[in-house]
């Protein structure tokens, strides 16, 4: 029996042992993003309420690894992506879910072509565009919350902006008709050795008002613009940067411990390196990769897979916000290929849609494409630059059978 001074000292114990799991898991979520917190939160912002075990709940109708044609889909599959190593030099990750129930994943490569040092499942990839759904995702949030609407102008956010008339819709779904960054940046920054920001972005469009393509809600053209200035909005409601949003209401509650935000500044140990060319050159960071929203998130395919878990699950943006994502918006011609609010919209003959975002930045590449009637998803990414990575129909072909999905093969 313990008397009272023995009970007084175990709980004093207990609460100093609670206390500093707090405080190491609030440094946990602080030291995500390398950089100074420059924002306070707002009072008004609510994480979202998830947990991770919440996204295996589609497992539950697995597929059975051991029947004869799975089987033989996994044998083709591996013998595709060593033809593509032989043939391509395609240095990378793939994982590929078929009805929901994980059946290859692969790792093809080098981390580190220098060093030999081999890729790992937790050797984190530049997914470039695909980046895109992460930052749709995040504008959701905060539309699911109350906190902004699809149909703000962007003078709500930035309230000298010279360009009238243009949404946070048409940001999503690439129809404000604003000028394309990578070009009048490249006219406007002097300093090509510095790197710019997302605020750098926004302040040459206001000082030079670059000319616009069209105007806006007339014609899509994809632009990365558009989501470097939805990172912005991000950052004004939120209250905190956009690495500090992403961690604390996306990758942290998903789970995502290898995704993370690119800063040039301070670069992770995990993060692989883009080549280029049969000689294996290290592709060269420039000016514009302190810029995010649009490009700049590092991943797995093991994470990709845990964001894909999570928009079928529902739990971290709503049904009917997701159903406007992966409506198609772009409507500049007919066809079956069409944007949605930061998705690509493939409808199929059969009356499906393939929902996915590819990439490229650099010398890196991903496929992130989603067959959402039934749960199958191909994940790549590619550290080693080939267009041919993006040429997936023999996937989807052996996969369900000759021509019975139509892939779209361009990023």
């Amino acid at each position: 029996m313990l008397n009272d001074r023995q009970r007084h000292q175990r709980l004093m114990k207990m609460k100093q042992y609670s206390i500093t799991i707090c405080i190491i898991f609030g440094c946990f979520l602080l030291t995500f993003c390398q950089h100074p917190s420059s924002g306070h939160h707002r009072s008004d912002y609510v994480l979202p309420e998830v947990k991770p075990a919440q996204y295996v709940q589609y497992k539950k109708q697995a597929v059975d690894l051991q029947d004869s044609d799975i089987v033989r889909k996994i044998h083709a599959l591996d013998c595709y992506f060593e033809d593509k190593v032989r043939n391509h030099a395609f240095n990378g990750a793939v994982l590929i879910s078929y009805k929901g129930t994980p059946i290859f994943e692969r790792y093809y490569g080098y981390k580190d072509y220098s060093t030999k040092e081999k890729l790992t499942p937790f050797s984190s990839f530049q997914i470039a565009s695909t980046s895109k759904t992460f930052t749709s995702g995040a504008i959701l949030q905060l539309v699911q919350q109350n906190l902004l609407s699809l149909d703000d102008t962007l003078q709500k956010f930035f309230p000298t902006f010279p360009y009238k008339q243009i949404t946070v819709r048409m940001l999503l779904n690439h129809r404000s008709g604003l000028p394309s960054y990578l070009e009048f940046a490249e006219l406007y920054w002097k300093n090509k050795k510095k790197f710019m920001s997302n605020q750098d972005v926004l302040d040459l469009m206001l000082k030079y008002k670059p000319k616009i393509l069209n105007q806006p809600n007339t014609h899509f053209r994809y632009n990365n613009t558009n989501y470097v200035l939805l990172a912005l909005i991000v950052e004004q409601v939120s209250g905190m940067p956009f690495c500090d949003f992403m961690h604390q209401s996306i990758f942290v509650p998903l789970g995502m411990m290898d995704t993370w935000v690119y800063d040039p500044l301070s670069v992770r140990p995990s993060a692989t390196k883009g080549y280029k060319g049969s000689r294996w050159v290290e592709d060269a960071i420039v000016y514009t990769d302190g810029v995010t929203g649009d490009k700049g998130i590092y991943s797995t395919v093991r994470d990709l897979y845990k964001w894909d878990q999570a928009l079928y699950a529902g739990k971290l943006i709503r049904p009917d916000l997701l159903g406007q994502a992966f409506t198609p918006q772009s409507f500049e011609k007919a066809g079956n290929k069409n944007y949605g609010l930061g998705w690509r919209v493939n409808d199929q003959a059969d009356g499906t849609r393939l929902i996915y975002h590819n990439g490229w930045w650099h010398s890196y590449n991903s496929v992130f494409n989603r067959r959402i009637t039934d749960k199958t998803s191909v994940i790549i990414l590619s550290s080693h630059y080939s267009s041919s990575v993006y040429k997936i129909q023999p996937v989807w072909d052996i996969l369900y059978g000759d021509g019975v999905v139509a892939h779209s093969e361009f990023e």
